[in-house]
């Protein structure tokens, strides 16, 4: 069986312990194709245009092998749910064939248990997104009728599997849990309700919130995605999250937004690109 990649190589772009220092970055390998259709997808030209190539399961353990060879601190998959029995067997043989740095499962969110249960072992740190508080908007701006739900159970079961984020002794994550969340203009609701839910998981759970929202894709047809975030609807969010006394994780400035976004048509997406976190 095959998987489609856009790009991989050594990003900087993450959060701070998936990174390391400038010798370092994770070593990212950005997968085509994903299970939702977000309206506003600022990586649209490979997840709904599925820009990219096809690998072997085989030339998938080249790639982990070679990323490590190039002292990455990690092996970052992005949006990997789909393409799970591809990279579950090719992350058994890279290990037989050396692998030792962590692997990082980044993924969208809305993933079965079932699935996650197959990566679980072999997995040392899962980066879901957790996107919205209410399904509706999921149905809305994701077209699956029931993201919330999906995605809370996913995280519950990753939270009992990983509940601690296990640092070196440099601060590069070695193992755990990190959810992200995407602040969306005028949703302010859905972003407060989110916040509760995982104060309700854990209120230990490391979140990296995330204001960096453009438009982009079909933002254009909701009219209240056609704007940025704006300081006021952010500062509510972020003080709310202190407020349910989850202090563990990242928060994200306005100014650095414009600076995130890649080019999957360029040999390097991120060249030039900054980090906001």
């Amino acid at each position: 069986m095959s998987v489609r990649i856009a790009w991989y190589g050594k990003h900087f772009g993450e959060e701070p312990p998936l990174v390391g220092d400038e010798s370092q970055g994770s070593g990212t390998i950005f997968f085509s194709k994903c299970n939702l259709k977000c309206c506003y997808c600022q990586n649209y030209q490979i997840s709904q245009e599925n820009l990219g190539k096809d690998y072997s399961e085989s030339e998938l353990v080249d790639i982990m092998l070679d990323l490590q060879k190039q002292n990455a601190v990690n092996i970052n998959l992005v949006t990997p749910t789909i393409w799970w029995q591809t990279i579950v067997p090719a992350i058994k043989e890279a290990k037989k064939k050396g692998l030792t740095i962590p692997i990082v499962w980044n993924s969208n969110g809305y993933e079965n248990v079932e699935v996650l249960k197959h990566a679980a072992e072999l997995v040392d740190i899962f980066l879901p997104d957790f996107k919205y508080g209410f399904n509706e908007i999921g149905q809305k701006y994701s077209g699956v009728p029931n993201y919330t739900d999906i995605a809370t159970e996913a995280i519950k079961y990753l939270n009992e599997i990983r509940p601690e984020l296990i640092l070196d002794e440099n601060g590069i994550a070695k193992s755990g849990l990190i959810v992200r969340h995407l602040i969306l203009p005028g949703q302010t609701e859905s972003s407060l309700k989110a916040i509760d839910i995982l104060s309700s998981i854990n209120e230990n759970i490391y979140v990296s919130l995330m204001a960096q929202y453009s438009p982009f894709y079909k933002s254009n047809e909701y009219p209240e995605l056609k704007t940025k975030n704006n300081e006021e609807e952010v500062t509510r969010i972020f003080n709310h999250l202190t407020e349910k006394r989850m202090l563990n994780g990242w928060t994200q400035d306005l100014d650095a937004t414009d600076c995130l976004v890649p080019d999957f048509t360029r040999d390097n997406p991120f060249e030039d690109q900054g980090v906001g976190l």
